[in-house]
């Protein structure tokens, strides 16, 4: 367990965190004072030949989204910032009507240093004493009631640190100023390894706080603050193009996947993709995981059509919400999916299945082409 910090020189360090592997995944939302607002997730991508870990982090603010990759080397000094971003993207821009000073805080280019606050941690002896300190009544998102208070200066401040070993990569469940401004919180954490062989606990957790409306290229959805949608690939065949889009959050034992396939066409074109698309809802779907069977019809604005489906597997509890839409010229389709699923043995299992049914319903109501 402690085979990471030996290969640091710091086995002395009691870990505040699970040992690094490569699927971990962490998220954090920071709600500021004055409304500005930065939602993130880390994830270990794995280790480079030399043990150094690579970690990727996605960014989003009202301005747009970000990704930064790091690299984080296991025998950096200690007197060296470590993890260091080796790469930086912009991924998405929108325009934000905002004073200079909320302008510099809502660009998702300069979120680095949140990241960077909360990974440092790890690495401070006084955060590996701090969980020999009685821990604190708490109330954060993932369970964790209780945790152990570690307090650092700040230009003018204290950074009040809430440490909780269960947090992947980082051990900081909460991070405040002065204890209750600008709180920077972890949602969900877990591990995201495909190959892994079944889970071993059931610390992944899925979040489904803080919605946030978000414009894309062509239509707008509303989805919680820490999921990123990304553009995966645009095809065009003779008139018609077809957009897709694609995010996926959650673990090993509770996982969830957003997907919105965006077609321009003519009005015959759209009108038959349409038709298509309902009367394959409308019967039984024989999938990888299992075979999906209409429950339920929703009932959406407009002239959208909702589905919603079971799944059939004797290991998993599953639903597949899906919304089907069209553009009031009649040239546009879209198709909105939120497939979400948690291991039956999960014991928060048939909670967490309720909760992704109501979030995945708001998502479908929220759509609309701009």
């Amino acid at each position: 367990m402690f085979d990471w910090f030996r290969k640091r020189g710091a086995s002395k360090l009691e870990p505040i965190h699970p040992p690094w592997r490569a699927g971990q995944y962490v998220t954090y939302y920071l709600e500021r004072e004055d409304g500005v607002w930065a939602a993130f997730v880390l994830r270990i991508l794995g280790q480079t030949q030399d043990g150094a870990w690579i970690i990727q982090g996605d960014f989003k603010t009202r301005a747009g989204e970000s990704t930064v990759w790091f690299r984080s080397d296991p025998s950096a000094p200690e007197n060296e910032p470590d993890p260091i971003p080796v790469k930086q993207t912009l991924v998405r821009s929108s325009q934000v009507e905002a004073n200079v000073e909320d302008r510099m805080a809502d660009d998702p280019l300069v979120m680095v240093t949140l990241a960077m606050n909360l990974l440092m941690v790890r690495r401070w002896p006084a955060a590996s004493e701090s969980l020999r300190t009685e821990p604190r009544s708490v109330s954060h998102p993932c369970e964790i009631e209780r945790a152990h208070l570690l307090v650092t200066d700040g230009p003018g401040y204290k950074k009040h640190h809430d440490i909780h070993p269960r947090v992947m990569l980082t051990g900081v469940a909460c991070l405040s100023i002065d204890g209750h401004r600008n709180p920077m919180t972890a949602t969900s954490f877990g591990l995201n390894d495909p190959e892994a062989d079944g889970s071993t606990s059931y610390d992944d957790f899925v979040d489904l706080s803080y919605p946030k409306r978000v414009a894309h290229d062509g239509f707008e959805l509303t989805y919680p603050a820490t999921w990123f949608l990304r553009e995966r690939e645009t095809e065009s065949k003779q008139k018609s193009t077809v957009k897709s889009y694609f995010a996926m959050t959650g673990g090993v034992s509770c996982s969830l996947t957003l997907s919105v396939r965006v077609r321009e066409g003519s009005i015959d074109e759209i009108a038959r993709e349409r038709d298509a698309v309902l009367a394959k809802l409308s019967a039984p779907i024989d999938g990888p995981m299992g075979r999906v069977s209409p429950r339920e019809t929703l009932k959406l604005p407009g002239d959208a059509k909702g589905f919603l489906g079971a799944l059939e597997n004797p290991g998993i509890d599953g639903l597949s919400c899906d919304g089907v839409y069209v553009s009031e010229d009649g040239r546009r389709f879209a198709n909105v999916i939120v497939f979400l699923c948690v291991l039956k043995e999960n014991p928060r299992a048939r909670g967490t299945l309720a909760n992704y049914e109501r979030v995945a319903r708001e998502i479908l109501a929220s759509f609309a082409f701009t």
